[in-house]
């Protein structure tokens, strides 16, 4: 199927350039050949005009007979002469009564020509003298053989050159076309092969070319970046789950041998089921995020940031242990989808919750020149200087023990940075350990 697809675009090619080559050859021959014919049938149109002013001469000599034969002889005796005075011939030599007038024809827009099927083409010409006609027709048979001889040739020609020219134009379009037809082999290898390194020779010219074979290569990178991500998050996801069904099992366990007999033991099992059935359903309900963000364009409308940053803080404020401190500017518009920026918010600020046993949580909201910054501070534990770049990615937690505590999946972070990033904006975070850590959010403005 591949060398089809290649056969067909060089045959494509070459024919193009065959065909191209034929309408230029048959445009030179009809050039050439009207040139030629043109100035045969010029000259004897001239050579006719220079034998009538002697023909007219000749009608006034007393042997009219001899003196037109004199005038013809020796380069023009084929000529069709006749001389009539008064409806009386007095000269004509090869008699005119041998073309025969019901195989004669006018040739359409040339009045001056007659064809005969006997006899071929003829060249006439009436001049008038007083009270008398001349009569002449030149065959025009010799000046045919020539046209017919130069086509000859140039149909030779041309057939050879074509043939030639074929040839190398198909030599030339396969060597132009060995980069394109190489790209062409190497995608077709690389489809349904599971090794996803394979990259495009990238020829050094021409430059559409490269520039093609390097797209191929970015796209081939970023569908490994892709896979790779995937492939990452589903062996993280499945090891996240396994913990929890472990300790599942566990606990089971215990309930089956001495659960009957051990209330503590009993009411212990049923907590920890508890606690990990809620993980469990966290971390399934924090991956179904990160599937329907990625799938789904975000629906840019007018939010009050501020009406939602001030609902979340209301939500926390009535359960969480840490006090928080807010100062936030009110009306502060921006463009986005409300659900998920009342999203961001939760995540950052559950995750300073957590994080966070001594001190207070600040919440900072304004609007300033080219952006609005959300800033949410603590005084936690803080993240080491080392691991701040890791901290986006999924289910990457830095105090793995904590996290687990406090229900931690490693996944709000990510999905915190990918709807700011669906709303053109950035986040951003500065921390130290042991001091606290501070992520700020900014977002376009509204353009008023």
């Amino acid at each position: 199927m591949r060398k089809q697809r290649n056969r067909s675009l060089l045959k494509q090619f070459t024919s193009w350039y065959v065909w191209q080559f034929i309408i230029a050859l048959i445009i030179i021959g009809v050039v050439v050949l009207g040139a030629i014919g043109f100035f045969l049938l010029e000259a004897t149109q001239d050579e006719v005009e220079a034998i009538e002013e002697q023909l007219l001469k000749v009608t006034d000599e007393s042997d009219v007979q001899q003196s037109l034969e004199e005038v013809l002889y020796p380069d023009n005796t084929d000529y069709y002469v006749e001389i009539l005075q008064r409806g009386e011939i007095l000269a004509q030599v090869n008699d005119e009564e041998e073309l025969d007038p019901k195989d004669e024809m006018n040739v359409p827009w040339f009045d001056r020509y007659i064809w005969n099927k006997e006899e071929g083409l003829f060249y006439k010409s009436d001049v008038t003298f007083s009270n008398g006609v001349i009569h002449v027709k030149v065959p025009l048979e010799e000046e045919l053989e020539f046209l017919q001889l130069i086509f000859t040739i140039l149909l030779i020609t041309g057939l050879v050159s074509i043939l030639l020219g074929s040839i190398l134009i198909y030599q030339f379009t396969k060597k132009r076309l060995h980069p394109l037809l190489n790209i062409t082999d190497e995608v077709s290898g690389i489809e349904g092969s599971s090794d996803l390194q394979k990259r495009i020779s990238e020829p050094s010219n021409p430059k559409e070319l490269k520039e093609l074979a390097s797209t191929f290569n970015q796209l081939l990178q970023q569908l490994e970046e892709q896979f790779e991500r995937e492939k990452s998050f589903v062996s993280n996801a499945s090891h996240e789950l396994r913990t929890p069904l472990t300790s599942f099992r566990g606990h089971l366990n215990l309930i089956k041998r001495w659960g009957k007999n051990d209330p503590a033991v009993l009411e212990t099992s049923i907590q920890a089921l508890d606690d990990e059935s809620n993980r469990m359903k966290h971390i399934l309900e924090q991956m179904l995020t990160i599937a329907r963000n990625e799938h789904l364009e975000t629906t840019l409308e007018k939010v009050d940031l501020t009406e939602v940053v001030e609902g979340v803080i209301a939500q926390f404020e009535a359960r969480s242990r840490v006090p928080m401190s807010t100062n936030l500017e009110q009306n502060v518009l921006v463009l986005g989808d409300r659900e998920q920026l009342r999203q961001v918010a939760v995540i950052i600020v559950e995750n300073a919750e957590r994080y966070t046993t001594e001190g207070k949580i600040t919440v900072l909201l304004k609007e300033a020149e080219n952006a609005v910054m959300l800033s949410i501070s603590d005084t936690g534990i803080g993240i080491p200087r080392e691991e701040i770049p890791k901290i986006f990615s999924r289910f990457y937690r830095v105090d793995k023990n904590r996290s687990r505590e406090t229900g931690g999946t490693g996944l709000g972070l990510s999905i915190a940075k990918e709807i700011v990033e669906n709303h053109h904006g950035k986040i951003e975070v500065e921390s130290e350990e042991g001091v606290g850590s501070a992520f700020t959010v900014l977002l376009p403005v509204i353009l008023k």
